[in-house]
């Protein structure tokens, strides 16, 4: 194989959120950097567009403590990285981790990968939505289809 068709595959951004595909997807991303010699960043993204009625809500009934409600779905997401940091640590891999707020998720995750360089992008096939669980996850899907690189969708 020539030398400008290897791939090298040096940092990869798992996506995750609270769904049942979080543990088997962060394993891969694992395994897989550990074998190429890769850094991970675990990224957990607060849908800003899920903050939207929430919003209004608590700023009317509870005196606008929205902030506290981000920082509270802040916590909970560092939380769930911290764990995805500490399996890195175990595997000698070095994990990064970061929350951030965007709307659409797909969009933010994609536009993250893209500003980051990011060479591979591992992601859960389904995410916490309605229907969608029943098909490709529409976030996964979406990042499937419009990503700059690479992703693997865990099933």
């Amino acid at each position: 194989m020539s030398e400008k068709n290897q791939v090298k595959v040096k940092k990869i951004l798992l996506a995750i959120d609270k769904s049942g595909y979080k543990d088997k997807a962060t394993a891969y991303a694992i395994t897989l950097a550990k074998s190429l010699g890769a850094e991970v960043t675990a990224l957990h993204v607060i849908g800003s567009s899920s903050l939207g009625a929430t919003r209004d809500v608590l700023g009317y009934y509870r005196g606008g403590k929205l902030k506290a409600y981000q920082d509270a779905l802040k916590n909970e997401a560092e939380k769930l990285l911290g764990k995805v940091v500490e399996l890195g640590e175990k595997e000698g891999v070095t994990v990064n981790s970061e929350v951030i707020i965007g709307s659409p998720v797909k969009k933010a995750i994609i536009d993250y990968a893209k500003k980051q360089k990011v060479d591979l992008i591992v992601i859960g096939s389904k995410g916490m939505v309605g229907m969608e669980k029943f098909v490709l996850g529409g976030v996964a899907h979406a990042v499937v289809s419009y990503a700059h690189c690479p992703v693997l969708a865990i099933r």
